[in-house]
């Protein structure tokens, strides 16, 4: 097994490498010295239940400190330290959207609108094949789904509950016709329904007891419920999101940061079958309730972000780009099959986070 040795850049804290604005800057030092002061920290012990692990970074993409390990028994990375429940509830119902620049009044911000329903096209297209399974109206929840433009395609064949902490995009969502809760996982009992289809985006790589939550999860699923997972893949790195840079990735809102393998690997011990997944990554699990035996994936966690910081160091994204604004498409696809590279049009749009 060889460790990962991350740059110098990975332990130099007070430099960000975002370009946020004064503001967002003055902002984001306001909330620091607040959770310095009223949040404590706790251990965040490595989902696969071992203890082997090493340090490869103290800082994110903003020049917080922020240490990260890496776990020699499974792969996965994951945060040194965490807030504690209460503080981490504090932080999502107060701080996350405004530092994140997604708050909103009457209306989300239109760039964020914008986004928010390009992701409802691309997973309604990934999960229909495998829901027309259910007959109509479904059901169908999103866990932290903001102001429930996610589930906009969804809403003309299912019945859309969303859960959130915000309570003004709860509301939008209400104005919208959705059955809107206040809270996470642990308020689906509490509803007392067996979803067709539960919506997990962007938000697995945000709880601090993933354990708890997937049993919490499973307990109002049946046989055959699906559950879609969307998250920032590390192996997607490589293939040129964030310009290949791991740093780029890394912000104290995520505890966990999992390649597909990982991920894979972690669902199917609490029961679920992958049915589509990608390095995006976007994934589609049916709950079967047959357990999958841990898998080691070390080496290849470690080989994705080499390959990523390889390429990142010599330009490779940038020269994708370049090529993508430049060539037309017959000329592009002669370079791809020559040179092998995976060039797209500069017009795609990136994962969000």
């Amino acid at each position: 097994m060889s460790r990962l040795k991350l740059s110098k850049r990975y332990f130099r804290t007070g430099r960000p490498i975002n370009n946020s604005t004064p503001e967002e800057r003055v902002f984001g030092t306001e909330f620091d010295d607040y959770q310095r002061k009223h949040y404590p920290t706790v251990p965040i012990e490595c989902l696969c239940g071992e203890q082997k692990s090493y340090l490869i970074s103290t800082t994110d993409r903003d020049g917080w400190e922020y240490p990260l390990v890496l776990c020699i028994s499974c792969g996965l990375i994951r945060a040194k330290r965490y807030w504690d429940q209460e503080s981490t509830t504090d932080y999502y119902k107060n701080w996350y959207r405004k530092l994140h620049g997604t708050n909103c009044d009457d209306d989300p911000i239109p760039n964020h609108r914008r986004q928010v329903e390009y992701i409802s096209e691309r997973l309604y297209d990934f999960v229909k094949t495998f829901t027309k399974r259910f007959n109509k109206p479904y059901t169908v929840v999103d866990i932290g789904g903001s102001y429930g433009g996610v589930l906009k395609l969804f809403r003309k064949e299912a019945k859309c509950y969303l859960f959130d902490y915000n309570k003004r995009f709860l509301q939008f969502a209400r104005n919208q016709g959705i059955e809107a809760v206040e809270g996470g996982i642990s308020k689906l009992g509490e509803v007392k329904i067996k979803p067709d289809l539960v919506i997990l985006s962007q938000v697995l790589e945000h709880f601090t007891d993933v354990h708890k939550e997937l049993v919490t999860l499973k307990s109002s699923l049946k046989i055959g419920s699906l559950v879609y997972v969307s998250l920032p893949g590390i192996d997607s790195l490589k293939l040129g999101r964030r310009l290949c840079d791991f740093l780029r990735d890394l912000v104290r809102a995520h505890v966990f940061y999992f390649s597909s393998e990982t991920l894979n690997n972690l669902m199917g011990r609490h029961g679920f079958k992958c049915l589509r997944s990608d390095s995006g990554i976007n994934a589609l699990y049916e709950y079967t309730g047959i357990k999958e035996e841990l898998i080691n994936h070390h080496d290849i966690v470690v080989s994705h972000i080499r390959s990523a910081e390889f390429k990142s160091k010599w330009g490779y994204p940038r020269l994708r780009i370049f090529i993508g604004r430049i060539l037309p498409h017959s000329f592009r696809d002669w370079i791809k099959n020559c040179f092998h590279l995976n060039i797209h049009d500069h017009m795609a749009k990136s994962t969000l986070k």
